[in-house]
């Protein structure tokens, strides 16, 4: 059973207005003013940012996502992970004009591996079937970056929502989306080598795509959707099993987040990986489309926070995505334990060591 704290329950209830406003640091007036102890989704209010990854280093937190899709990237620097509003921002990459990546940048990931920074993204030249996978270089999670062209020439087709895994034996590998999810060796941390192996494919009804009929969105029968496959490996809690949680439905419409953990010992088997048939997060009535998460921790390092994007509307296309974040906890068997999606202005106790 999950144990959420930061929702409202009775407890919060009773103490009404007053109480809340104490909570939030409001205080009665004339009293002195408090730094707040809570804080609401999303995080980056009234910016698009959908697929939002977040990254901690050096006391700092670094924020990259689909924010320009036709202009760019930008990475953004918070010394906290509550509040964006004030964050540096600092477009890092401009794409060739008319190039084969000059439009529909999506799903930028920023990782340290080796000391050096990484910042990959899928990006096409305004053809869907055209998206690949490229890479960044950089010293710094803010810049200025090098360009290392393709992560993955083997991949000669549609690929996208590209992610690394690497193992505490050290190896590396690039997970991915292309009618389900694949994985392939690196050789380094810019290139994928050789072929990729399809390690899931869709079967469960949540995982299926949808699409508009008469502007209404209506599950597909015939076709499955499943994306952008993320690592959470809790070495924190002296723990050395892997897991990926991906995304399934869609962005626009219905989204919900998967589990599947490494059991076995080679990754590039997929009798090695075994899928958990129910999703682990979901849309709520107040919180549509919850998805393409990232996993960072709590400054003071004792808690782990969920960062995806979702919707206070089901309507439309992809637009309206924004940023949102939430602790979760750990199932007894220990399983990640996301809990029911937060909705937008709902109180949230601020990460543990924010101040």
């Amino acid at each position: 059973m999950h144990n959420n704290d930061d929702t409202p329950g009775p407890a919060l209830r009773r103490r009404g207005l007053l109480g809340w406003a104490a909570a939030v640091g409001l205080g009665a007036p004339g009293a002195a003013m408090t730094a707040p102890t809570t804080f609401t989704n999303p995080v980056l209010p009234g910016v698009e940012a959908g697929d939002p990854f977040v990254v901690q280093h050096e006391g700092r937190y670094y924020l990259t996502a689909t924010f320009d899709p036709e202009g760019g990237l930008w990475v953004y620097s918070s010394s906290t992970l509550s509040d964006w509003r004030q964050a540096e921002r600092r477009k890092v990459w401009t794409p060739e004009p008319g190039g084969p990546r000059s439009q529909m940048i999506w799903a930028p990931e920023l990782h340290q591996l080796d000391g050096r920074w990484y910042l990959y993204f899928t990006a096409a030249d305004g053809v869907d079937a055209n998206h690949r996978h490229y890479v960044l270089e950089a010293e710094h999670p803010m810049g200025p970056y090098v360009d290392r062209g393709r992560v993955h020439a083997a991949h000669e087709r549609y690929a996208i929502d590209g992610s690394v895994l690497r193992l505490a034996d050290g190896r590396l590998y690039w997970m991915y989306a292309d009618s389900g999810l694949w994985i392939a060796p690196m050789s380094s941390p810019t290139r994928a080598s050789g072929p990729g192996v399809r390690i899931v494919t869709g079967e469960h009804d949540w995982e299926r795509g949808w699409h508009q009929v008469n502007g209404r969105w209506q599950k597909q029968t015939d076709a499955f959707w499943i994306e952008a496959p993320q690592a959470l490996q809790p070495v924190h809690r002296g723990s050395s099993r892997t897991f990926v949680v991906y995304s399934a439905g869609h962005t626009a419409a219905v989204y919900y987040l998967g589990l599947l953990e490494l059991t076995g010992s080679d990754p590039l088997n997929p009798k090695s990986w075994t899928k958990h048939p129910h999703p682990v997060f979901s849309p709520t009535e107040r919180v549509f489309a919850p998805g393409h998460n990232s996993f960072t921790r709590s400054p003071d390092g004792t808690e782990d926070w969920l960062v995806y994007h979702a919707k206070d509307q089901n309507a439309g296309d992809a637009s309206g995505r924004t940023m949102r974040i939430q602790r979760f906890g750990w199932t007894p068997d220990g399983r990640p334990d996301f809990g029911p999606a937060i909705a937008s202005g709902v109180p949230q106790r601020k990460p543990a060591g924010e101040a």
